[in-house]
């Protein structure tokens, strides 16, 4: 029989090895240029970035607020989803990955925050599709507490991937409609 206290902390678990992992990229690319490995729109080998740009980020600060937006939103994610956590965040990650790859203009993407804007839109737009109550519930909540974060998906500020933000909250609505 499976110990429900290990499942309800399994999601969250993945989560922070996910952290763990983009903080030690971050060391390892103080050695090794890792960056060039970015998401790099319509190039061939900038497609490698679609796995591999939410892993990369540029300084300190970068990484610090991205893990922020990733503990927030990734652990309410993670206790409304639970066993469904990984696959529905893979989803995200790679719709948001290929459309800004498709769309984006260009220069390197790096960085978790397409990801971060994945669970938002994820987040924000469940409870219109799914009209369940808890999902509702999460939705107005995210809606009521974050709902200024939408204008990250508006070009703005130069060296911030806008489109990555926009195609991962578009990832996020459509994981969201097609959820089960």
């Amino acid at each position: 029989m499976e110990n429900s206290s290990s499942s309800f902390y399994e999601p969250i678990k993945s989560l922070f090895i996910f952290i763990v992992i983009i903080w030690s990229v971050h060391f390892i690319s103080f050695v090794f240029p890792l960056q060039q490995y970015g998401l790099v729109p319509r190039e061939l080998q900038g497609g490698l970035g679609i796995i591999t740009a939410p892993f990369l980020h540029g300084s300190f600060s970068h990484l610090a607020l991205n893990t922020v937006g990733l503990l927030i939103f990734g652990i309410i994610f993670s206790l409304l989803e639970n066993k469904r956590t990984f696959v529905i965040l893979i989803k995200i990650a790679l719709i948001q990955g290929i459309l800004t790859w498709l769309f984006a203009g260009g220069g390197t993407h790096i960085g978790a925050s397409g990801i971060i804007f994945g669970l938002y839109g994820y987040l924000m737009l469940v409870g219109f599709f799914q009209k369940k109550f808890k999902y509702i519930v999460i939705s107005i909540f995210i809606l009521f507490s974050y709902g200024g974060m939408i204008f990250g998906v508006l070009p703005g500020q130069p060296f911030v991937s806008w489109e990555g933000h926009l195609f991962g909250f578009i990832a996020g609505g459509i994981a969201a409609k097609f959820q089960s």
